[in-house]
């Protein structure tokens, strides 16, 4: 579903992308109660926000290097900047990859002290027990956004620094190969702690890993065959 355009890019919505901030708001208007759970939906949208702009940042990148991207597409599990070609020239490829988590650490940075007079002490304890709270959650997710996308699993942001670097030294197939290996390995790891822990988003995050890193090397041999 389209949603805008922005600098010549469509923002479109997967139609399952209303699964999570729905099936959430449910779960916790169950589990808390209506208030808690109107704070849960509009958490979820706010995450949705910043990964938007994450992407937007891959996507303004890629644009400076005459790269077109045709649409960023929101899915449940985050987004993807469909790139109209996947730069070979490893700078390029990691410029574009590292845009994004700067991207989250300079938001994060740049909202630290005015959310720290504002929220006070809420900063430093998020939850969702009042709005105060909720916004800490919102603050505090731009950092983790940051983080996690810097982990080398292919085909992440720190996976495709990874292959960039790889690629410097490497055939770009050689690259690839080993970082989908790796991209596959922290898939797994993250399905089984999702399962051990719990936390069945990680375990989400693990199995859409794994699979999209087999697409992207499927990609990749596509490309060479047809150079």
């Amino acid at each position: 579903m389209r949603f805008f355009s922005v600098f010549g890019i469509r923002v479109e919505i997967d139609r399952s992308f209303w699964l999570l901030p729905f099936v959430l708001t449910g779960w916790t208007v169950w589990q808390d109660g209506w208030a808690v759970g109107v704070r849960m939906f509009v958490l979820v949208l706010c995450v949705f926000l910043c990964v938007l702009g994450h992407e937007l940042t891959h996507s303004l990148r890629a644009l400076s290097l005459g790269i077109r991207v045709p649409v960023i597409t929101l899915y449940p599990m985050g987004g993807v900047a469909s790139l109209a070609r996947i730069p070979k020239d490893p700078w390029q490829e990691f410029s574009v990859a590292i845009v994004g988590p700067l991207f989250n650490f300079a938001l994060a940075a740049l909202f630290y002290f005015p959310m720290k007079s504002w929220l006070k002490q809420d900063l430093f304890s998020p939850g969702l027990d009042t709005w105060p709270r909720m916004f800490a959650n919102v603050f505090w997710v731009n950092p983790v956004l940051g983080v996690f996308n810097l982990v080398p699993a292919f085909p992440m942001d720190g996976g495709r620094m990874l292959r960039s670097l790889l690629s410097a030294k490497l055939s770009y197939i050689t690259a690839t190969r080993i970082a989908v290996f790796l991209g596959r390995l922290f898939a797994i790891i993250f399905f089984v702690l999702g399962v051990w822990k719990n936390h069945w988003m990680l375990a989400m995050v693990g199995i859409y890993v794994f699979f999209a890193a087999s697409k992207e090397m499927r990609q990749a041999l596509g490309e060479n065959e047809r150079t």
